[in-house]
């Protein structure tokens, strides 16, 4: 398909270490409207990397690559220092992404294993496994306890000196 003179463009590049010597191998004709565009127009790429802030309905990776919670994997509540994967495109422009989908990067179901510690809001399981009931999703009316055994589900995380947060809890029946 012949270009036009200020169509929008992607294009793949490929060449020297100056300016001069760069030419496109792949282009790809954005429409008028690239705001509307849906994933599969666009080439995506997956980025993996932690997420560094959550406030009100967003969540940040770094301070120029944001998403909203709409787009986060269902059962996924990001905490600060989650590892994450997402799904994203470059479009025209500098610092231009748009964000597709994100997920846990890695994710664990554990069963019967114990609270070791509790601090106010915060606590730890398996002397291994970072808590907060700030971000914790637990059956109604259950409050967790030291020595509590209960099965947990785990996601990668940066948490001091752990590795593993916990993002939902329930108590093992005795």
């Amino acid at each position: 398909m012949p270009l036009k003179v200020g169509q929008k463009v992607v294009a793949l590049m490929e060449g020297g270490e100056i300016f001069q010597e760069l030419k496109a191998v792949k282009v790809q004709v954005l429409p008028d409207n690239i705001d509307d565009l849906e994933p599969s127009y666009l080439e995506t790429r997956v980025m993996k990397a932690y997420v560094t802030a959550v406030s009100a309905n967003t969540v940040y990776i770094d301070e120029e690559i944001y998403f909203s919670l709409d787009i986060v994997s269902e059962d996924f509540m990001p905490y600060k220092g989650d590892w994450v994967e997402v799904e994203y495109s470059c479009l025209p422009g500098p610092y231009n992404i748009k964000v597709h989908s994100a997920k846990p990067l890695f994710c664990k179901h554990l069963e019967e294993v114990c609270i070791t510690s509790l601090y106010g809001r915060n606590g730890v399981i398996d002397n291994s496994i970072f808590f907060t009931l700030d971000s914790l999703k637990i059956p109604d009316g259950y409050s967790p306890q030291k020595y509590d055994i209960v099965d947990v589900v785990i996601v990668g995380s940066i948490q001091s000196c752990y590795i593993w947060r916990a993002m939902s809890m329930n108590p093992v029946p005795n």
